[in-house]
């Protein structure tokens, strides 16, 4: 299976989530709204106190050539507090050991 990574940035509070993960090739075959909502439902121990419970995402692209894809979002995660925090997420594929 392919192995993609994601950098999950928090810009209130300069923080950064790093995950790399294994997931079908067709993961980021979808709409980037689509892969950017799998990978927020699925991630593993995502940093964060309080766990998020919900997610809004604002905004989701694309960006799709021959060789490769990488997927951008912004939007707000919602911790068990009630507490918004703002994120940009970026996924693409992971490179491959040298």
């Amino acid at each position: 299976m392919p192995r993609f990574r994601a950098v999950l940035i928090f810009p209130e509070s300069s923080g950064e989530a790093r995950y790399e993960f294994e997931a079908p090739s067709t993961f980021v075959s979808g709409s980037a709204t689509r892969v950017v909502d799998a990978f927020l439902n699925t991630a593993d121990g995502l940093d964060l106190p309080g766990a998020p419970v919900d997610h809004e995402i604002n905004s989701a692209n694309a960006y799709r050539t021959a060789g490769a894809v990488s997927v951008t979002a912004t939007g707000t995660l919602t911790l068990r507090t009630g507490a918004p925090v703002p994120f940009v997420l970026l996924i693409s594929p992971a490179r491959r050991p040298e």
